[in-house]
């Protein structure tokens, strides 16, 4: 917000002076990668003990899904609101208070006393989510620049795998020992330290990091600026992309520990451990192999990101199914980690596109939007029509049906009345349209980002002359 007392006029300065900063870009990265960490240590610790909520509740596969997209069905429809304050107001403020909110909500998850009690309570997590998912990768955006934030995009989208995989280790293990209301209570207080950190890193100010003055309040978009996003080609057809991606990734996330329990007959502790450590190693190598191969690949073509992004997600397909249709767990691990490890190399780079394809006064409410629609169409979806398709599926007149015959004679056969086999199935296909997407986003991307650098320059120039004749 700007004030009398900031210099040039409409620039406004980066954050309240009376919130102190401690260290630089690297010190702000390493808080945003500590934040993140913590909300997917939140977030899959749920799943988890999904097998053992389902028992305390008494729910099945669909109402289960419903507990497991609760907070992001709420995460979604708060992210353009926060996109709108985070393009306005102190990120600091709202980042801060975002995590604090989102670590009561997983402390309170562990009180649940039935359906209603955790549905709350996953719900008013999604709220808390919201401001940090949107607002980090802005802060990212404008701390480093265009040659420095892919890399940045890279350590700090580590956390996802490193974060889901201590969820379910985590979980499982106290879901074991102590009953799945303590997974709530260990791992939700952490972040209330995240929370005070998160008042103390440095914001340089919007569009600080494309050389030029950070934008102020004479430069926040309106609302017909939100709606020109979509002309932007690239932006539309990565956020296609990785919506794609995101269903897929949702579907394993909340079914993935289920399946491996309830129809390859694993232990939870074994089934979260396993499938724990496979998304921490495929993350891990996945979003280092993206990013670097990415930046590598940009010496031949400025196409590099999103034809990375379409190679990885069309070799994912046949990967998936036939980690799902093998019957050796050993080897059905292995073929999903191969999945998992390609998926995971699209987060990075796809990330970043969106940072660098629209203008830094629009950034918090561009990927306000990106997250909305990819959730929405990705990991809300996907648990839900999973769910729908396993206990349809798993209805004896299905299950005796031609279609029903033709799925048990690949090896998906109902497991008492649910057929979880046959919707973990139905990812691959929606991988293979992402893959489609990302080639047909990468033939606009040189342009798109183009056109970001040229009014960044034009900003700058507009800039100067406003002083030297004011």
């Amino acid at each position: 917000m700007s004030s009398p007392a900031s210099g040039s006029a409409g620039v406004a300065p980066a954050s309240p002076r009376l919130l102190p900063t401690i260290g630089g870009p690297n010190f702000a990265l390493a808080v945003l990668f500590g934040m993140n960490l913590l909300n997917y240590i939140d977030r899959y610790s749920f799943f988890a003990v999904g097998v053992d909520i389902k028992k305390s509740f008494d729910i099945d596969d669909f109402w289960y899904s419903v507990l497991g997209v609760a907070f992001m069905v709420v995460y979604t429809v708060v992210s353009p609101v926060m996109g709108w304050l985070g393009d306005r107001y102190d990120r600091r403020r709202l980042l801060a208070g975002g995590v604090a909110l989102w670590s009561f909500a997983t402390v309170g998850s562990a009180f649940s006393l039935d359906f209603y009690h955790m549905f709350f309570w996953r719900s008013l997590l999604g709220v808390g989510e919201a401001s940090y998912g949107v607002l980090a990768p802005t802060l990212i955006a404008d701390l480093f620049p265009v040659e420095k934030r892919g890399k940045a995009m890279g350590l700090y989208y580590l956390a996802l795998p490193l974060g889901g995989a201590l969820g379910y280790a985590l979980g499982g293990w106290i879901g074991d020992h102590w009953g799945w209301s303590r997974a709530f209570l260990i791992v939700g207080l952490p972040g209330l330290l995240a929370a005070v950190a998160g008042l103390l890193i440095h914001d340089p100010g919007r569009g600080a990091s494309e050389g030029g003055q950070p934008t102020g309040s004479t430069d926040r978009p309106r609302m017909i600026d939100y709606l020109r996003l979509f002309k932007i080609p690239t932006y539309v057809l990565n956020t296609v992309g990785m919506a794609a991606v995101t269903f897929a990734t949702g579907a394993y996330a909340v079914h993935g520990a289920n399946f491996y329990q309830t129809v390859r007959g694993m232990s939870m502790t074994r089934a979260t451990s396993s499938i724990g450590i496979l998304t921490a190693l495929a993350g891990l190598l996945g979003i280092a192999l993206g990013t670097g191969l990415a930046d590598f690949t940009m010496r031949f073509t400025r196409r590099a990101y999103l034809l990375l992004a379409a190679i990885v997600t069309a070799a994912a397909v046949p990967l998936g199914l036939l980690a799902i249709l093998e019957k050796d767990t050993a080897v059905s691990l292995g073929l999903l980690f191969g999945a998992m490890l390609l998926t995971s190399m699209v987060l990075g780079p796809c990330n970043t596109v969106i940072a660098n394809v629209v203008p830094a006064n629009k950034r918090a409410s561009g990927f306000a939007l990106y997250i909305f629609l990819i959730h929405v169409f990705g990991d809300i979806s996907s648990p839900v029509i999973l769910g729908w398709i396993s206990t349809f599926f798993g209805r004896p007149d299905v299950a005796e049906s031609w279609l029903g015959s033709f799925f048990s004679s690949l090896g998906a056969t109902p497991t008492g009345d649910e057929n979880l086999t046959v919707a973990m199935l139905v990812v691959a296909p929606v991988l293979a349209v992402g893959a489609a997407f990302f080639l047909f986003g990468s033939r606009y991307l040189p342009e798109d980002q183009q056109h970001v650098k040229d009014a960044a320059a034009a900003a700058g120039v507009e800039h100067v002359e406003a002083n030297v004749y004011h």
